[in-house]
């Protein structure tokens, strides 16, 4: 029924209800171990306060509100730091609530990755012993999180939808794959894979937060045709076969990315920004003696064409 509800609400997010609840049932169910503090770790494709919002609901639908606390960041400059937010859960609370939806990981694993701040090495202790978080100097006992659930949000592109889009399309230049469930399951960001090595985070505790089909995905799907049929039509005027780099692709996508194109008119685009670029291939490669079997061009502060010569 929960599902349905959600499902009802956020038609867009069917995906995410699904491999969210998934992860919730054992606590919704009270089945989980109460050895260890267990943990969902979204990877914020969308955005931070979608995922407050949508959590917010499905907790009040789990009847779990009221066990519940959001460990939120704020825009309100006179709001208390994340540091001042978690010292005061932690003198409130002896144990843990049963759920803890934050945001704050953020902060301290990416932003303050390199420094050693105590909070710093508090946190990191708490993910890996998975027992106690202890924020103070010895002046608080730590607080029990065994058997409860930390939800957490992972802004690991600073809310950029560019990037979103770079990125995603650099790991499908890698993949060549179509399949949202694939990507779902498979894309992890680079910046996450220390957390993996580290053992901050679990492979099994992440969860894409994203809607179905959102519009940064698809982009970078549509760039992979895009970039065939360019392949296809540069061989066809220059007469020999020709490769695009990613970095070429990436420059094209700096370029079209907020004008917001349908399929059709991106692959216009396309066409209108290489084709010139194509057309440049006698002139600047004029002094090549030989002819090349396959020709690449790259993009690095301008074009670079790229001869294969047996």
């Amino acid at each position: 029924m929960a599902r349905k509800a959600m499902k009802k609400l956020y038609p867009s997010w069917r995906l995410f209800v699904d491999e969210v609840m998934d992860l919730l049932e054992p606590f919704w169910l009270g089945v989980q171990s109460r050895e260890e503090v267990h943990f969902i770790h979204l990877i914020g494709y969308g955005k931070r306060q979608k995922a407050k919002e949508i959590l917010t609901e499905l907790l009040e639908i789990l009847d779990l509100q009221s066990e519940s606390i959001f460990l939120w960041e704020t825009t309100d400059i006179n709001a208390p730091s994340t540091f001042a937010q978690l010292r005061a859960f932690q003198e409130s609370y002896a144990v843990f609530p049963k759920v803890v939806v934050t945001d704050f990981f953020t902060e301290y694993l990416y932003e303050y990755e390199d420094q050693e701040f105590h909070e710093n090495g508090k946190l990191k202790e708490f993910l890996t012993q998975r027992k106690s978080l202890d924020f103070s100097y010895f002046e608080t006992r730590p607080t029990n999180a065994r058997g409860s659930l930390v939800i957490s949000y992972l802004d690991v592109f600073n809310q950029s939808s560019f990037v979103r889009s770079r990125l995603m399309f650099q790991f499908l230049w890698e993949n060549a794959e179509r399949d949202m469930t694939f990507i779902r399951k498979n894309y992890i960001p680079e910046e996450t894979q220390p957390l993996f090595e580290n053992g901050y985070i679990r492979r099994d505790e992440m969860v894409f937060f994203s809607k179905d089909e959102p519009a940064q995905i698809l982009l970078a799907i549509e760039l992979q045709k895009v970039t065939q049929a360019l392949e296809i039509n540069g061989s066809n005027l220059i007469g020999i076969p020709i490769k695009l780099t990613r970095n070429a692709m990436e420059y094209f996508l700096s370029y079209i990315f907020y004008q917001k194109l349908r399929p059709a008119q991106l692959h216009r685009a396309a066409e209108d920004f290489f084709l010139p670029v194509f057309r440049q291939y006698p002139r600047m490669t004029k002094k090549v003696s030989r002819l090349p079997h396959q020709i690449q061009l790259d993009f690095k502060g301008g074009w670079i064409y790229e001869l294969l010569i047996d």
